[in-house]
């Protein structure tokens, strides 16, 4: 039954768009239906999108104020205090608001000014003030508030399918008896199409308890402490925290999680933080050394050997799917940490979705 449902809830993602847009008279090649399509993938659970709620959430509020009759627009203290208030909302951040938004519909579909949906609105007290883009909602000669309807019911359907599935794994971590039942769940996240989010709360748990073998010596004038080192995710996934996922203390290492071997996303983490040395968790199967050499052999494709070198130096500690898996078989071995990795995952997942917001 649990598998059924699954399955159901992934088959009702793929129409659920499509279906919304007739139902409101949208046009499937407006920009706005691209927009939606585009941005609502990550509501199928074995989606690799990242699920980014920001810019979505600023584009419901825009729309439901048009709805509402705020036809002039609302002040972005308001607007923001709604974007607070939906789901997994009350730590997203005002950048979608003020710019965020507009760069990517203008990046993605290369619109005028007048078809961005974050328009500036004046409603005559000086205070900063935001309305939607009615030429964005009447494009080919649509209703704009049938357009601004079919806005907010999709993504009200995405926010509905979005909680049905991290639910559902949630309830399969929480209800796992045995300790082959958690290490089955915490595989999932090493597979392909495994959720970004999962792959970086399995991979924080897992070396959270590796790093906590370790005991260091700390000296400070003459006084020495032994302490154990200490794993600490500094964020949410997608958070805007200059490309640091994890911290480990008292070493001071950083981490970032990802999933691809991209050079370019490598040395942007590194410029994020002056040039920083990093450590990188790596959704791959293939070894470290095989990780360092293609990087390198990318970007000297491209980039002087001298500046090549000067990234690649900054490379601190790679941990690929073989290291994961490695301490994983270790974990597997006793009760005690196979049921501290189930607390952790547990309590990062209820972090991670606001569930103890």
């Amino acid at each position: 039954m649990k598998l059924f449902l699954l399955n159901w809830v992934v088959v009702m993602t793929k129409y659920f768009v499509n279906e919304t847009a007739t139902k409101y008279h949208v046009n499937p090649n407006s920009v706005i239906h691209k927009y939606i399509e585009r941005k609502t993938k990550a509501s199928d659970r074995d989606s690799k999108a990242r699920r980014s709620l920001g810019n979505l959430y600023a584009l419901y509020v825009l729309c439901k104020d048009y709805l509402d009759g705020n036809y002039n627009g609302s002040s972005f203290t308001d607007l923001m205090r709604n974007i607070k208030s939906m789901p997994f909302g009350s730590k997203l951040q005002n950048h979608p608001l003020d710019n965020r938004l507009n760069d990517e519909v203008r990046r993605q579909y290369g619109v005028s000014d007048n078809m961005l949906p974050v328009q500036p609105a004046d409603l005559g007290d000086g205070k900063k003030a935001r309305k939607i883009s009615v030429d964005l909602l009447s494009e080919n000669g649509m209703n704009p508030k049938e357009t601004a309807a079919f806005v907010v019911a999709s993504i009200d359907k995405y926010i509905e399918i979005i909680n049905d599935n991290q639910t559902a794994y949630l309830n399969e971590i929480e209800a796992a008896s045995t300790e082959d039942e958690i290490v089955k769940l915490i595989m999932k996240a090493f597979e392909y199409n495994s959720d970004a989010r999962l792959f970086e709360i399995i991979s924080f748990a897992l070396l959270h308890l590796h790093f906590k073998q370790t005991k260091v010596t700390i000296t400070i004038n003459g006084v020495s402490k032994e302490e154990p080192l200490m794993l600490f995710r500094t964020g949410r996934t997608n958070a805007n925290d200059g490309g640091i996922d994890f911290v480990l203390k008292p070493l001071g290492k950083f981490f970032q999680v990802t999933e691809t071997l991209d050079f370019k996303k490598y040395f942007l983490d590194f410029e994020k933080i002056n040039r920083f040395s990093l450590s990188f968790v790596i959704k791959t199967d293939m070894s470290v050394d095989e990780v360092r050499s293609q990087v390198e052999v990318d970007a000297k494709k491209i980039m002087p050997n001298a500046m090549v070198s000067i990234y690649i130096n900054l490379f601190d500690d790679i941990f690929t799917l073989n290291e994961l898996n490695s301490i994983l078989d270790w974990v597997k071995s006793s009760s005690k940490l196979t049921a501290e990795l189930k607390e952790i995952v547990i309590n990062c997942f209820k972090l991670e979705y606001g569930l103890l917001d």
